[in-house]
């Protein structure tokens, strides 16, 4: 039998951030185990937003949450490049949120009127504000707004990363500290053993665990419903399409259009229930091609090369799922959207918790009973 310290199911963002930060705060032996199903890589397959604006409209812990991971990231980029090597190209520049029409501009304005006073409840700043289309224009000197674009929510302190580097800069200091990973390992049980551990089936052999972290995204319901539990998530496809490298022009990632260091532009902000099928359509990519070329009209001349799907872990609220499973103290399951914004507040308080060495007060707000009503 294979002994560790704590097991970690599920090696993407969301698992090898929260991974790592359990491994830096010297828990002893630590194991990943990483599945990498096809249909299930939305590491692989995101925007790289580092990003709060619009997040938790609706739901003011998830607003203050998600506010103080973006306040982290320079640090957390720094200290990632530190132990991994692996540069995740944050570009902390800003971003953007683009309005079309009088209305949809009243309505931002609206919703960041608000957002400021949910994180000022909580001793938080909230560094967003509404830009006419003059100085939204003046930002981005080197692209023509579309005609119907009159303005946008902005902020200077967010941006964005390379997903992919990001992906393998948390794997690469989850081993360089002395974590145990496994890709392609698959987890086919997850016995509660009568002495307080866990034993963990898997293709290669049996693991036995102190304590165990359920972060598999999709693949983390499965699992949890051997255990009796029910894990509130669903799927939703999201679509990208990327074009051909040209001169960087856009100075700062809008929600729907970014550029990127290798000079692409991505477009992209479907949302679909398609259970999980990872295809992509003609009709998704006609309506963000048309929106973007909207915001951005010379996009019309640039070759789109390749587009793709990817499957989003969705909860009925949009915030993160943090769960101690109640029969079962000892296991612990992770699940939600935004896993790139979420880093940091992963590695540090999410991993904290787990060890039970300090508890955030935002994270009994996140707990997957709180759709059990």
């Amino acid at each position: 039998m294979n002994k560790a310290d704590i097991i970690v199911i599920g090696g993407g963002i969301m698992g090898a951030s929260t991974a790592l930060g359990i491994i830096r705060e010297g828990a002893g032996k630590v194991v990943m185990f990483d599945e990498q199903l096809p249909t299930q890589r939305l590491s692989r397959g995101n925007f790289g937003l580092t990003w709060f604006m619009c997040k938790g409209a609706n739901n003011p812990v998830y607003a203050r949450w998600s506010r103080m991971a973006t306040t982290m990231w320079p640090e957390y980029a720094a200290k990632l490049k530190e132990e991994s090597g692996y540069d995740v190209e944050l570009e902390w520049n800003g971003g953007a949120l683009h309005a079309i029409g009088d209305e949809q501009f009243q309505a931002y304005a609206e919703s960041v009127a608000n957002l400021k006073k949910v994180c000022s409840d909580d001793g938080l700043d909230y560094p967003a504000r509404m830009v006419d289309r003059e100085e939204f224009a003046s930002m981005i000197p080197d692209m023509k707004l579309g005609d119907e674009v009159t303005g946008a929510m902005y902020s200077p302190e967010q941006g964005h990363v390379n997903p992919l580097t990001l992906l393998a800069a948390l794997r690469g200091a989850f081993q360089n500290k002395g974590g145990t990973y496994f890709g392609g390992l698959s987890v086919s049980a997850i016995e509660p053993n009568g002495d307080g551990t866990i034993t963990v089936k898997t293709a290669k052999g049996n693991y036995q665990c102190n304590k165990l972290v359920i972060a598999a995204g999709h693949g983390s319901s499965r699992l949890l419903g051997h255990l009796g539990s029910k894990l509130n998530i669903y799927p939703q496809r999201g679509q990208l399409i990327v074009t051909e490298r040209v001169k960087r022009v856009l100075r700062f990632p809008i929600l729907a259009v970014r550029q990127t260091m290798d000079g692409t532009f991505m477009i992209g902000l479907s949302t679909e229930d398609t259970a999980h099928d990872t295809q992509v359509t003609i009709e998704a990519m006609k309506s963000q091609a048309s929106n973007a070329i909207k915001l951005f009209p010379e996009l019309a001349k640039i070759n789109w090369v390749r587009a793709w799907g990817a499957i989003r872990v969705m909860t009925p609220d949009g915030g993160p799922i943090y769960e101690r499973l109640a029969e079962h103290k000892n296991i612990y399951s992770i699940a939600g959207h935004s896993a790139v914004t979420l880093a940091p507040v992963l590695t540090k308080q999410i991993a904290s918790w787990i060890l039970e060495k300090e508890e955030a007060p935002q994270i009994s707000h996140f707990s997957n009973g709180r759709f059990n009503v």
